[in-house]
């Protein structure tokens, strides 16, 4: 009698998201663009700033700030922003909680991984670094900018799907946002999000694996 083939788990692509899943970046994010737009005479607070910039581009940034105050920002203040970012990041970003030993784990197993960012890519680069996770991932950083279209568009994850050389049935992404993970489902990839508020430890929702710790990602993927 033949033996059953075994389901060789490794052949999975992992594709995570930067900001929210590898680095606990977006609070600190959301306390420079709230100190900028008061200057622009957009007052916000640190949670009005990361419900209105939260998964957008740096033009889409600046084009909500422009739909409230009425006049595009000037690139000094553009270019004031990414300082200030880099300096809150230089001083005080840390990778999200448990997600070191989580990557080691996948890459222990043979998991090929990759980074899918809306950020720009001198950003992604300078925070993985900041957070040393560099090494992790070399130059499979793949963002927006690369692709014909952002998020939730699945373009960018279907470009870091093919540099891996992998399937896009065969890549888990990993999100933090719904409307990410959502898309990269809709793109044939399996999908977690990471949703550390959620009340339940790991569920799936519209076809979305959800789990609160990143400690919970080795023992989701090899269950895929």
């Amino acid at each position: 009698m033949k033996k059953a083939a075994v389901r060789d788990a490794s052949r999975l692509a992992i594709i995570l998201d930067c900001d929210g899943v590898l680095i606990d970046s977006e609070g600190l994010a959301s306390r420079v663009e709230a100190e900028l737009t008061r200057e622009l005479g957009l007052p916000l607070s640190v949670d009005q700033a990361h419900d209105l910039f939260l998964g957008k581009t740096v033009a889409g940034v600046l084009d909500a700030i422009a739909q409230r105050t009425g006049s595009v920002p000037s690139p000094g203040f553009t270019y004031n922003w990414a300082f200030a970012t880099a300096h809150a990041f230089l001083r005080e970003l840390r990778p999200i909680p448990y997600l070191l030993p989580a990557v080691e784990e996948l890459r222990r197993r043979g998991h090929r991984m990759a980074v899918a960012s809306q950020s720009p890519l001198a950003r992604v680069r300078f925070s993985l670094d900041v957070a040393g996770l560099a090494a992790f991932f070399g130059d499979r950083i793949f963002v927006t900018s690369m692709v014909p279209r952002p998020k939730p568009a699945p373009d960018v994850y279907l470009l870091a799907a093919a540099r891996l050389g992998a399937a896009p049935g065969d890549c888990v992404v990993v999100e933090d946002s719904p409307a990410g993970a959502a898309a990269a489902a809709g793109a044939g990839m399996y999908s977690i999000l990471y949703a550390p508020a959620e009340p339940v430890a790991v569920k799936r929702s519209g076809g979305v694996l959800r789990m609160t710790s990143m400690d919970q990602l080795p023992g989701l993927i090899a269950a895929l």
